[in-house]
């Protein structure tokens, strides 16, 4: 399912500064600096292209997206055309083992056959090659935000770690983030549930007018998190991510 439209104007607008994005950022240099050598890099599902251009720093970076919207965006953040390409995430237009990293985030939960996406991905990698993957968690805090954006569905890290492998991927890891907010998001995406039941308007959790200083407190939280992640495997949180390894 694809993300609304207006979705992607509001991600490009705020991906930069918001605390969200700056946040996954993060991470994903922390992530690399542990696990990902320099190499060949593909982004799946690289939506307006902010975490592409990171990844282009580490190595030859190449993100697709099914959306002519989102690449329309990368094109607008000034990444080349042959390094941004409209495709699907279930049909991989790329030889066998060709990329030494391969990236995603929050897009297979997009997919309604997630576990071809997973084995397309591992058809892409090279032998010892790494996946890293962040997925929503938890299907109870399905909300408006989850229909906005064109989730799927929401996993536990029992789900992730048994779709990846029956992909022929083997989890290295399995981690949470955002556990620092969980009881305040669940109080209310239950409470916007009710309004999604009643018909309300679809709207995701992205606010383009975040006040400066909630965003600030909020990025403040997040790497504190990234950096106690980095070290623990938090057992619960917002996101699940999964580090895993081509057999």
């Amino acid at each position: 399912m694809l993300m609304h439209p207006a979705e992607y104007r509001v991600m490009f607008e705020i991906e930069d500064g918001y605390w969200w994005y700056r946040g996954l950022r993060d991470l994903l240099k922390v992530l690399l600096r542990r696990y990902a050598p320099v190499g060949k890099i593909l982004d799946v599902g690289c939506g307006t292209g902010a975490n592409l251009q990171l990844l282009q720093t580490y190595g030859h970076a190449i993100g697709i997206d099914i959306s002519p919207e989102a690449i329309h965006f990368c094109r607008a953040r000034g990444i080349p055309n042959d390094r941004a390409l409209v495709a699907s995430a279930t049909e991989l237009a790329f030889a066998d083992e060709l990329f030494d990293l391969i990236v995603s985030f929050d897009v297979i939960c997009n997919i309604p056959d997630d576990v071809n996406a997973f084995r397309e991905i591992a058809r892409a990698l090279k032998p010892g090659g790494r996946f890293i993957v962040q997925l929503p968690a938890y299907q109870w805090l399905w909300s408006m935000h989850d229909v906005a954006v064109g989730h799927q569905r929401r996993y536990s890290a029992d789900e992730v770690r048994d779709k990846l492998e029956r992909a022929g991927l083997a989890t290295d890891r399995i981690l949470h983030t955002n556990a620092m907010l969980l009881p305040f998001v669940a109080i209310e995406r239950l409470r916007r549930r009710r309004r999604l039941e009643r018909g309300n308007v679809i709207e995701s959790d992205l606010q383009m007018d975040l006040p400066r200083w909630v965003n600030a407190i909020l990025s403040a939280l997040y790497r504190a998190e990234i950096f106690l992640a980095a070290r623990v495997d938090l057992p619960l949180g917002l996101s699940v991510i999964a580090i895993a390894k081509k057999r």
